[in-house]
């Protein structure tokens, strides 16, 4: 049986409609299964929407003890990097390619809905984030988490994260909506910015990260993607991770 509207996770009639019509059978624990760890900005996007959809959930893939370089892993992905996921006979890895998947097949309207010009807006930002913007996370959440050493001038770090997050706001978050491209509801591209931007907010990197913060409006815009997320809580293990690294 159907999930219910309210069981879906849905915030319109419109958008649980196209739900329905996708395939959706559950509000969890549906087949797909995103293989990797909870802390990972790679892992988390794809998840939540997972969860969102109820396509399906998360499974722990421990690269700490190895488990990415299994047989069964390396067959499917031979570069043994997480996430991968595996939906029936699909099977795909690169984080990129596993939430435009899981939006094609569950979520058409996270993803533009089939609009070209949409879909290109959603792309840019996506790319963004995963080139431009990932220079910036690897200076403060990196030696936050001790994975990996801080730059060598932690204050030039900072200062080019903050103009780097300005120049998005300014090119992404100009309305008339809230989200990315100016629409009204978080698209795969929201998922990924938001969440990273939540990544690099916490308190421990701007105790370990010379007191870096987002700018104002990058907050806000965290603040109304947490908001209508109804996966939010999967941030919970990030966050606890992230507290435990707080220096003493």
């Amino acid at each position: 049986m159907a999930p219910s509207f309210i069981e879906s996770g849905c915030t319109t009639r419109v958008e649980y409609d196209k739900w329905i019509a996708s395939g959706a059978t559950s509000a969890s624990g549906g087949g797909v299964k995103i293989r990797g760890m909870s802390v990972s900005g790679n892992v988390i996007p794809a998840v939540m929407l997972a969860q969102v959809t109820g396509c399906g959930d998360m499974e722990m893939m421990n690269i700490m003890e190895g488990q990415h370089m299994t047989e069964e892993m390396l067959k499917l992905n031979p570069w043994h990097q997480m996430p991968n996921m595996k939906d029936g006979d699909v099977e795909v890895a690169e984080s990129g390619a596993i939430i435009r998947y899981i939006a094609n097949k569950y979520a058409p309207q996270a993803y533009g809905d089939g609009d070209p010009a949409k879909m290109a807006i959603i792309d840019w930002a996506l790319e963004w984030a995963n080139t431009n913007f990932s220079k910036n996370f690897s200076t403060l959440w990196y030696p936050a988490t001790g994975f990996g050493a801080a730059p060598p001038d932690q204050a030039e770090a900072n200062k080019k994260s903050t103009e780097n997050l300005n120049l998005f706001a300014g090119k992404f978050l100009c309305g008339p909506g809230k989200f990315i491209g100016g629409y009204d509801t978080p698209s795969i591209a929201d998922y990924v910015c938001a969440t990273r931007f939540h990544m690099v907010s916490h308190p421990t990197v701007k105790a370990v990260c010379g007191g870096f913060e987002p700018p104002a409006r990058i907050k806000v815009y965290v603040l109304d993607f947490l908001s209508q997320c109804k996966a939010k809580s999967f941030l919970e293990q990030h966050d606890g991770f992230l507290a435990s690294k707080m220096p003493k």
